[in-house]
């Protein structure tokens, strides 16, 4: 099947899903008068028409061979314009606002070349266009019309629409990052319908395979049914890092930056070549060495008392020693790594941060001015590697 036909298909599933949606409203939800803050159901409808609109206008441009004209600059502010426009409107009338916008979007697809659709937006990063596409017409109705199901006690339905989602889009592209969006939301099909162990399941296979979507799964309401469970726990941290995200909001934000910023140094570690690891025209372009000093400052920053860490307790030498032969391989510094991590994590747990600084004065006046120091070094010094892996040619960790 064509790549236009399976997109024609989508949207007219996804049309089919919104009019269901609205024609299972009790007289009481369609009655309902939403606030900004919270839309009632005529708000999401009148808000996903305004976006496939406005996805329309841009692809029309595109298949008359204009430049399409611009997304909004705020988006916030779109949204609040678009439920001040329609808030007031009838249902009859967002109806048939929805029901054009939806007529709009299919003709625009219709009139757009495969290779086109196939070629990478000019704004998404390299994606494909028909990701754009999908995203407007299927998969951002589904996250209002599940979330509004949710809300109201039917997670039932949010599953059965997230399934659908799932069977229908997984054959359009057999790529991690697109496999990945199919797993994770697989993974609220399931936990909304109250299948926890293959929820995790499919939520481990999706952050593996697509790590961006890590921070937005663990605010997603979708998946709340799994947040008290220890396999969910796992999935985000190892056990030791759940004292400091339990201990209090600021060691909580603290452990969550380290451990992003931590995840992308070890695949900035693991990206080099073996034989490139120990080599470099000067000190902080030798990722060895570099990458010894952030892990020995970071172990250093980790004292309480006076001579608990020392910086150089497991290498015996200087990060910017002359022999390279000498300094750790990747898989020693991953494991050095791997102390000192838990041993940060137990900083972060157990320090009361608005004490005094007392040991390293450079760093602040706090022990949250040193967590803060010591979060910015090792993000400075994870920067200077990812620099050298693209000058060497070499892909750098996604940002996490």
């Amino acid at each position: 099947m064509l790549l236009k036909d399976q997109l024609l298909s989508i949207l007219e599933r996804s049309h089919q899903a919104l009019q269901a949606f609205v024609a299972e409203l009790s007289d009481e939800r369609r009655s309902a008068v939403g606030t900004y803050e919270k839309w009632c159901a005529k708000d999401n409808v009148a808000h996903v028409a305004y976006w496939q609109e406005h996805q329309a206008t841009r692809l029309a441009a595109l298949a008359r061979g204009e430049e399409p004209p611009p997304s909004p600059s705020h988006f916030e502010q779109a949204n609040a314009a678009c439920f001040e426009r329609y808030c007031k409107c009838s249902w009859d009338e967002v109806q048939a606002y929805a029901d054009l916008a939806h007529a709009q979007l299919a003709d625009a697809v219709r009139a757009l070349e495969e290779d086109v659709l196939a070629a990478p937006a000019s704004d998404s990063e390299g994606r494909p266009l028909w990701t754009q596409v999908v995203t407007t017409c299927y998969t951002h109705p589904l996250m209002h019309m599940a979330g509004y199901y949710t809300e109201h006690g039917q997670p039932h339905k949010a599953s059965q629409l997230w399934h659908q989602w799932g069977e229908l889009v997984a054959p359009l592209d057999d790529s991690s990052e697109w496999q990945g969006l199919v797993h994770y939301n697989m993974a609220c099909s399931l936990a909304l319908s109250g299948s926890q162990d293959q929820a995790i399941a499919a939520l481990r296979q999706a952050l593996e395979m697509r790590p961006s979507l890590t921070t937005w799964s663990k605010q997603d309401p979708d998946l709340g049914s799994l947040h008290s469970t220890p396999e969910y726990r796992e999935l985000y941290a190892p056990q030791y890092w759940w004292k400091a995200i339990d201990a209090n909001p600021q060691a909580e934000a603290l452990a969550d930056q380290f451990m992003r910023a931590l995840a992308m140094f070890r695949g900035a570690v693991k990206a080099f070549p073996a034989d490139e690891w120990r080599k470099g025209d000067t000190p902080y372009q030798r990722p060895a060495g570099l990458a010894l000093h952030l892990v020995e400052s970071m172990h250093g920053y980790c004292a309480l008392k006076p001579g608990e860490a020392g910086s150089r307790d497991r290498f015996d030498m200087d990060w910017e020693e002359k022999d390279s032969s000498k300094l750790p391989s990747q898989e020693e510094l991953l494991s050095y790594l791997d102390e000192v991590e838990e041993k940060l994590a137990g900083f972060l747990a157990d320090a009361d941060l608005t004490a005094a600084e007392e040991l390293f004065r450079w760093t602040g006046s706090t022990l949250l001015s040193r967590a803060a120091y010591t979060l910015r070094h090792t993000q400075h010094h994870l920067a200077e590697m990812c620099l050298e892996l693209h000058r060497r040619g070499h892909p750098a960790p996604q940002w996490q």
